[in-house]
């Protein structure tokens, strides 16, 4: 039964290996900007975590896919793992876990128009935060967060939450890549808020403005360190926001080039689009409307970025933006018209989606039940044999345990010299103990009384003697302790120590004027006798040592 045990430990831990193997993968490929092979062994990842049977190890990896579909727009489909991952929650005791799938949850539902179940959602993260010890999860806690105030052009109140995540990040301890991560959204969103009061043209704050620019800066030159070049498509986009901010057109233009470079590169055609929105927009405010509007003619051969409905919004607001400047008023009213039609179209898409989900949700959940009962007997039955092993576990060692004081007893005593005979041990020191005038305590303060002073001298017996000693209730006032590998001659210094730690101890503490002494009865014990003989050697010590007036020690017989 043991090796089968042991065997299965070893698979389920083999188990646990490969899902943290292939979430780190996962993670390593989304950071390489590889996503569908980053989808495809996060999807790994996850179903190697159910089959250790770790829900939480699902929950992270489920965390990451959704991730990987919503920094790519794919909102529906990240949406659709949020939903799967979310049968999982209801066995899952990891703060840590839950924490991330919801706050990923929570972005996904604010990106797709449901503010209110998606920022029900991150609050009950941030909440969650209070009681959650691991800082990555209460980092990512506080960045969704900032992400969904910026998902709803709430630009100043999210470059504020960013900042505060930034902080936490910088303070809590985070691996160099969260906190990278962590400067380069607080710098994005710093900046883009800076960039709308440009346009809405409001005050600049030119402090939060120096420093957003120092930061990116040092982003830029990490990322350029170590190759990374999506980081420095972003910073140099968001570099070239401030620079336009401060009315630096020429240094603003270098910095948007240097970003659509990096984007190409980067093979990440969102940020390419969203470089040249901006770099439209410079080129427009100097006349330059032919070079802005071949920019945005080749956002609009990026299928796969106006294929998604936010961008695609972006776009014809931009286009309209740029014949407005031009004065081409045909067609920003032909622009502007599609953007509203797109904005109603976007909105029925959402109710669209938010029906789909619950529809999902339903037959997600029809599925769900009918897994259930077969699962559910399943962990009723392990749970029936859990409790059955440890109401068993609990009575073999209530059979070998003194209940009062939590001490061995006789059962515990005859388990202990098998094991010691068993070991080598082939002879020991007994201390018989008793308490003096034990009845007489009884009788002056009670019972209760008497019951405290056993429990207290079983804490005095500790520590007594070398590792492995053992101390047993005998029964009443009468205790055994074994010393294995010591003689009595030995042990006689133990047992003095013993005495003195009683005699000294602050009785009074458990009732006014009590005071407890003890008598101790030292013998040598062979493991090769019967212990009997040697008990009745140590009997008649402790006899000795009553008679002799108490409260001493006597090894020997006098």
């Amino acid at each position: 039964m043991a090796p089968q045990a042991s065997s299965k430990s070893r698979q389920n831990e083999n188990l646990t290996a490969r899902w943290q193997v292939l979430l780190e993968s996962a993670v390593r490929l989304d950071w390489e900007c590889r996503t569908g092979e980053a989808l495809e062994v996060g999807e790994a990842a996850y179903e190697a975590a159910l089959e250790a049977g770790d829900v939480a190890g699902a929950l992270h990896a489920s965390h990451r896919l959704a991730l990987i579909h919503f920094n790519k727009e794919s909102l529906a489909e990240g949406l659709k793992i949020c939903i799967r991952a979310e049968t999982w929650l209801r066995y899952c005791q990891d703060q840590a876990a839950i924490i991330s799938l919801q706050s990923i949850h929570g972005g996904l539902l604010v990106a797709l128009g449901d503010l209110e179940t998606g920022f029900a959602l991150l609050t009950d993260c941030q909440k969650r935060t209070k009681s959650c010890t691991d800082p990555l999860a209460n980092w990512r806690a506080r960045t969704a967060y900032a992400v969904a105030l910026f998902d709803t052009k709430d630009f100043d109140r999210a470059a504020e939450a960013a900042a505060e995540s930034l902080d936490y990040a910088e303070t809590s301890g985070l691996a160099k890549g969260s906190v990278l991560i962590a400067r380069s959204i607080a710098g994005r969103m710093a900046a883009r808020a800076l960039g709308e009061h440009r346009l809405a043209r409001r005050e600049i704050d030119n402090t939060l403005l120096a420093r957003t620019e120092d930061q990116l800066r040092s982003i830029l030159t990490e990322a350029q360190a170590e190759n990374l070049p999506y980081e420095i498509a972003e910073c140099h986009c968001y570099l070239g926001l401030l620079a336009w901010t401060r009315s630096e057109d020429a240094a603003a233009a270098a910095h948007y080039i240097a970003a659509i470079a990096a984007s190409r590169v980067a093979e990440d055609e969102v940020l390419l689009a969203e470089t040249s929105y901006w770099y439209a927009y410079l080129l427009a405010g100097q006349r330059a409307f032919g070079e802005a509007v071949s920019l945005l003619a080749a956002i609009e051969a990026m299928e796969g970025v106006l294929a998604t409905p936010g961008m695609k919004l972006r776009h014809f607001d931009m286009r309209f933006r740029i014949a407005e400047m031009a004065s081409d008023w045909r067609a920003a009213f032909d622009y502007h018209k599609a953007y509203h039609e797109m904005v109603v179209e976007d909105y029925r898409r959402l109710a669209s989606a938010r029906a789909y989900t619950m529809k999902l949700a339903l037959d997600l959940e029809t599925m769900r039940r009918k897994e259930d009962s077969a699962r559910l007997e399943r962990e009723r039955l392990l749970e029936e044999n859990l409790r059955l092993a440890s109401e068993q576990r609990e009575a073999v060692l209530a059979s070998r345990t003194d209940p009062l004081t939590g001490l061995g007893n006789r059962r515990e005593l005859q388990r202990r010299c098998r094991d010691w005979a068993e070991s080598g041990v082939t002879h020991a020191a007994l201390l018989l103990f008793d308490i003096d005038h034990f009845k007489r305590i009884n009788d002056m303060f009670s019972h209760a009384t008497g019951d405290m002073v056993l429990r207290q001298i079983a804490g005095l017996l500790a520590g007594i003697g070398p590792e492995g000693s053992l101390a047993i209730r005998m029964g009443g006032e009468e205790f055994l302790i074994l010393l294995p590998g010591t003689t009595a001659g030995d042990a006689f210094a133990d047992a003095e120590r013993l005495r003195l730690r009683v005699q000294d101890h602050e009785w009074s503490a458990v009732t006014p004027k009590l005071e407890v002494t003890c008598s101790i009865g030292l013998a040598d014990w062979s493991l090769t006798d019967r212990l009997e003989a040697a008990l009745h050697v140590a009997d008649a010590n402790l006899y000795a040592a009553k008679n002799a007036g108490r409260n001493r020690c006597v090894a020997t017989a006098a």
